[in-house]
């Protein structure tokens, strides 16, 4: 008891340690421990490791000095933040550690801009510390769209053992939001620090995201603004006067602070990490100047959805609808219904216009422009499905969405920086039906996944409001086996499988990406370990709203075990699972699927005369209580034929961490039912 009782307060002590803020060093002063150090302290299979991150965010007014008839010399307050981050790589695989990356945004006169950026790589060597600084003429500027440019930053000399270091300083116009700050990564963080300071003036709120505690200190301190104000006053002689003034106000300041902080560990069936790793985001709900009324920036869907109407590459673009010309009026002619010829819109702008990668809710040009074109990015390209679409008289909106690898859309507030993508969506009667045209793959209500991600909303001045983003559609696999076993314990026969929905689109991205049809014969006999294809055929190829069947003429060798008289294998044989895509001991993070699935397999093995069967796989059904999860599997002898039927679903998309090792274990269930195996015995 008395050992308890002393670990206890052992245990709260180095807790109330863990939880103090932390001195770094300052850039350039790197210690031996750090040179040495071969392994991360909190996680000994990392590669590499955060020791440090402190980020620090103010409010600076730039300009005091103001002069009369000189609206540039009075800018108010800018934000000026501060990163300095070290990091440890222990593995040569972790070298990408050194690189790094900022985003600066620009709209009009106002940007966000660089002030000093410093970096060094140090390296142990004959016993010394060796430093290589960054040379700041190696740094890529790339401009990722009009407003939103990278700075692009690799570490020079990195490799296994080194300790990079970088600070930079970033000077912004835009007081919307204050930048966010990740206290997890993907590999461990030591210590991560945010200090923010903000004036009276200005109201944020934070939001916290993510599974490990962040702790904080807050207090205030009194600051003084001094301004200058020069003007001029006329009469009998013109002259320039001065006044200056002080404004005192108190400002706000707040230590944000976490320590061994683990790595995010990422797992399949998760949407994007930004969702749930955890860090920090402040928004601007108003700001109350001295002698001026409190002003809200709190913004509704609706206040988007007027901006975006009212937006010259969004709104306005869409009503420039005069370069369809003809198209329209030949495309409602050919079909005889509705919903034909919504179908035949979106095959049409797939085979006008290709996709350059580009995400966006913006058009890059005139539509006009980009269909003439034949190409453009995301916004380009829908924009110019719902134009068409309206001109054919059917009722189209555009609907903005954030993508998967972009973070889900915030509840809390309206969010118009948070977007990045727009679709089509079509209203017929009761039916709404989302259409993506830069997939030439994509058919109508079969979204590509990026845009499988909450909620969207519809952009329209009578018609607007959110949506959901599920589909209707799953991803089905039906595999239909019928072999014969041969004396030597190969087999031969056929298989036919049936890809339905996503399954179906995401075999034809693997077939039509091929150069020729011997390398997509090449990846499923490396899929399917052991077959050998004579031949193969397609139906639908070509058809992205059709089901997909691939037939098959195969062999199947290693697949049976032999001993003395005794011969055994898989009855599904090369067409069972083969691993638990869920490896983690435990998630702290739910598990996404982004549509329902359903993996079934029949398979029907004729066994050679001289063999009886001594035993069977037990037929099983079972499912979790909600029934989200099913497993079916029945293996029956029919004369000589072994029959067996396979049938695995998942009916929900989203499962919370707490069911992460009831979903793990129902996969493991159906690993270990497809690795049972059947026992033959020859009997003469």
């Amino acid at each position: 008891m008395k050992l308890t009782a002393i670990t206890l307060i052992l245990s709260l002590s180095l807790s109330a340690f863990a939880a103090e803020i932390q001195k770094t060093p300052k850039l350039g002063k790197v210690s031996m421990d750090e040179m040495k150090s071969s392994v991360c302290p909190i996680d000994s299979s990392a590669q590499g490791y955060y020791l440090f991150e402190k980020g620090a965010t103010s409010f600076v007014y730039r300009n005091t000095t103001i002069r009369e008839g000189d609206p540039g010399s009075d800018k108010g307050f800018q934000m000026v933040f501060k990163n300095h981050k070290r990091v440890k790589i222990l593995d040569k695989a972790a070298s990408d550690l050194g690189n790094f990356e900022i985003s600066l945004y620009n709209k009009g006169l106002n940007k966000e801009k660089i002030a000093s950026i410093k970096g060094i790589t140090y390296n142990l060597e004959n016993g010394k510390i060796i430093k290589t600084k960054l040379d700041t003429k190696q740094i890529i500027y790339e401009e990722k769209t009009d407003h939103i440019t990278l700075v692009k930053i690799a570490m020079p000399d990195v490799k296994a053992g080194s300790v990079v270091e970088i600070e930079y300083e970033l000077v912004s116009d835009f007081l919307f939001n204050i930048q966010e700050w990740y206290f997890q990564r993907e590999v461990p963080v030591l210590y991560s620090e945010y200090w923010v300071g903000i004036p009276e003036y200005f109201h944020y709120k934070p939001s916290t995201y993510g599974y490990y505690r962040i702790h904080h200190n807050t207090k205030t301190a009194a600051r003084t603004l001094k301004f200058t104000y020069m003007y001029r006053t006329e009469g009998n002689v013109t002259e320039s006067r001065r006044h200056e003034y002080e404004e005192r106000y108190q400002e706000k300041i707040t230590t944000y602070f976490a320590n061994h902080v683990p790595a995010f560990k990422k797992e399949r069936f998760l949407k994007a990490s930004k969702n749930y790793l955890t860090r920090m985001t402040f928004e601007l709900e108003g700001t109350r100047f001295p002698n001026s009324p409190y002003k809200s920036y709190s913004n509704s869907w609706s206040d988007v959805s007027k901006e975006l109407l009212e937006h010259e590459r969004f709104g306005r673009a869409l009503n420039r609808d005069n370069f369809i010309g003809n198209d329209a009026d030949l495309i409602k002619a050919s079909a005889t219904n509705e919903i034909e010829m919504v179908q035949k819109a979106l095959e049409y702008v797939q085979s006008k216009m290709k996709w350059n990668g580009s995400y966006s809710f913006l058009s890059d040009r005139h539509l006009k422009q980009a269909w003439e074109a034949g190409h453009g990015n995301s916004a380009d390209i829908n924009l110019i499905l719902v134009s068409l679409l309206k001109s054919m008289d059917i009722q189209a909106f555009p609907v903005v969405l954030s993508t998967q690898g972009n973070g889900i859309l915030p509840l809390s507030h309206a969010s118009i920086t948070d977007l990045n993508y727009v679709i089509a969506m079509v209203e017929l009667e009761d039916q709404n039906i989302l259409m993506d045209a830069t997939d030439p793959l994509s058919a109508i209500d079969l979204l590509p996944e990026r845009c499988l991600n909450g909620k969207g909303h519809i952009i329209d001045a009578n018609r607007f409001g959110e949506i959901s983003l599920e589909t209707p559609n799953s991803f089905t696999t039906f595999t239909q086996v019928t072999l014969k076993m041969n004396e030597d314990g190969t087999f031969e026969g056929l298989a036919k499988q049936e890809n339905s929905g996503y399954a179906a689109m995401a075999k034809r991205k693997r077939y039509t990406s091929e150069d020729d049809s011997l390398s997509v014969i090449e990846k499923l006999e490396k899929e399917y370990p052991g077959i050998k294809i004579k031949r193969q055929t397609f139906t639908n190829l070509e058809i992205p709203h059709q089901s997909l069947i691939d037939s098959l003429e195969l062999t199947i060798t290693g697949h049976t075990d032999r001993l003395g008289q005794v011969v055994a294998f898989s009855p599904l044989l090369a067409f069972k699972t083969y691993e638990n895509p869920l490896k983690l001991d435990n998630r702290e993070y739910p598990i996404e699927f982004s549509y329902p699935r359903r993996h079934m397999v029949i398979s029907s093995i004729e066994i050679p005369e001289g063999y009886e069967i001594e035993s069977i796989p037990e037929s099983i059904r079972v499912a979790m209580e909600d029934q989200s999860m099913q497993l079916t599997f029945s293996v029956a002898l029919n004369g000589n034929t072994i029959q067996t039927y396979s049938d695995f679903r998942i009916n929900r998309l989203l499962f919370l961490p707490a069911e992460y090792k009831g979903v793990k274990d129902t996969y493991a269930y159906l690993l270990n039912k497809h690795s049972e195996k059947v026992v033959l015995k020859k009997i003469n």
